[in-house]
């Protein structure tokens, strides 16, 4: 089982996964697009900026990030694909069409489902780090939830992280230690 956090730039993506991942001593895999941006995307670039060949260089690097992986092996993936359509669909939306049987043979493999990170408008502003505009952000974030509930990925209820990370971790495992959610995720029962 694949538990994916999709959310806003500045949501505690990162944060909370790898807290959430060390709690649960599971992998924890960091969004492909973050570091593929500090090597690839030239500097002037902004997130919202057309990028067809970075969006396709993250796909590239996620479809064989799963393809590595062994299916049904529980692991925590930030991002992922639905976060990853919904920058593409906004900057290379032709690229989306051309690989979405990629993306839907690869969750064929890969179960999963979703837990949302939200996060209050003023801190993730403080946490902006990557160049672009707080709102193209804040839609991202809203599409990625949205990109998962049409690939048929299952929606927990999001997890609001304030700034405090041990509340966020508390409750993510809350969602995904709830008694209706044992049978997706018998390693926490």
């Amino acid at each position: 089982m694949t538990l994916v956090l999709v959310g806003m730039h500045g949501a505690g993506k990162s944060t909370v996964g790898r807290a959430l991942a060390a709690r649960l001593c599971a992998p924890f895999h960091e969004e492909v697009g973050h570091a593929l941006a500090e090597r690839i995307r030239p500097a002037e670039r902004t997130a919202a900026d057309r990028q067809v060949d970075f969006d396709g260089a993250v796909f590239e690097a996620e479809l064989a990030r799963d393809a590595a992986w062994t299916p049904g092996a529980f692991r925590i993936v930030e991002t992922w694909h639905p976060g990853n359509l919904a920058y593409a669909s906004r900057r290379s939306p032709g690229l989306t069409s051309r690989l979405l049987g990629q993306v839907r043979t690869s969750l064929a493999r890969h179960p999963a489902v979703v837990l949302p990170i939200h996060v209050p408008p003023a801190v993730a502003a403080a946490r902006q780090h990557e160049r672009g505009d707080l709102a193209f952000f804040t839609q991202v974030g809203l599409e990625a939830e949205g990109w998962a509930a049409r690939l048929g990925i299952p929606l927990l209820p999001p997890v609001v992280n304030d700034g405090t990370v041990d509340d966020a971790v508390a409750a993510a495992l809350d969602r995904l230690t709830h008694r209706s959610l044992r049978f997706q995720f018998p390693e926490l029962a």
